[in-house]
């Protein structure tokens, strides 16, 4: 069995809850690291940090509430577009430029998602099928397909991705607001894939059935479930913002060489 909790000054804490605060650690530390290289100064990553995120977390118990009656859940694969909805007036408040913004942001809910991740796997929760490979789970009480593992480290390798993707192109030098829709259609779509394996849960209800048989895993249904539902609309509203945002852009650029 997975130890769910370790001691600390005589205190108990949960795994699970050690993680989360390691997720949003690692937003903030990657904030402040490359703010000097947006121009972004260190109050204001303080400040964008605290209102973006707080909205955002805010926000996933809603749609969670939404989604199932019960206010709470930690899930934030709700919440992943909703990130550039509440950074807009926060740019907006703070007089920065909101594809900069955008830009600054887009590895952060990857980084969040990918460190946080890994605290389900002492909790036992978002496991996958029962199968004769993987880590026990203690909610299953079973060895199930290692779905916490894979779709953080995917998470990670996303956020790895777009953290390059930035370097490359300067950081605040070369802004062009596409980082962030990327994020969304490289994270929605492979989050939508990776919902096959993961069983049916408490808080990711399957909404419809069209298989008798899983492939992979000797399961009785294959389905589609309501954080596969959000996954895919990142990923269609990335696409489609990945587009817009692109023809601004060289709109943009068509007008100023005239």
């Amino acid at each position: 069995m997975v130890q769910e909790t370790f001691s600390l000054f005589g205190m108990t804490f949960q795994f699970y809850d050690l993680f989360f605060v390691i997720g949003f650690i690692g937003v903030f530390s990657y904030l402040l690291a490359v703010s000097k290289k947006y121009e972004i100064a260190k109050w204001k990553t303080v400040v964008f940090t605290v209102l973006v995120y707080g909205a955002s977390f805010a926000w996933m118990f809603v749609l969670y509430w939404m989604d199932t009656g019960y206010f709470g859940g930690n899930n934030i694969v709700r919440v992943f577009w909703w990130l550039g909805v509440f950074v807009f007036p926060v740019s907006l408040l703070l007089k920065e430029d909101y594809f900069k913004c955008l830009d600054f942001v887009a590895p952060c809910l990857c980084i969040n998602h990918g460190l946080a991740h890994f605290g389900c796997l002492f909790k036992g929760c978002c496991h996958g099928y029962a199968c004769s490979f993987g880590s026990f789970s203690n909610i299953a009480g079973e060895v199930c397909f290692p779905t916490q593992i894979i779709e953080a480290v995917v998470a990670l390798a996303i956020a790895a991705y777009i953290w390059l993707r930035e370097r490359k192109k300067g950081y605040g030098k070369g802004i062009d607001g596409l980082s962030f829709p990327i994020m969304l259609m490289l994270f929605g779509y492979s989050r939508f894939f990776l919902e096959f394996f993961r069983a049916p849960l408490e808080g990711n209800t399957p909404l419809f059935y069209f298989s008798k048989a899983h492939f992979l895993f000797d399961a009785p249904t294959l389905y589609i479930s309501q954080l596969q539902v959000h996954a895919l609309l990142n990923g269609v509203i990335g696409t489609v913002a990945y587009f817009i945002i692109k023809k601004y852009f060289k709109n943009k650029q068509a007008a100023a060489e005239k």
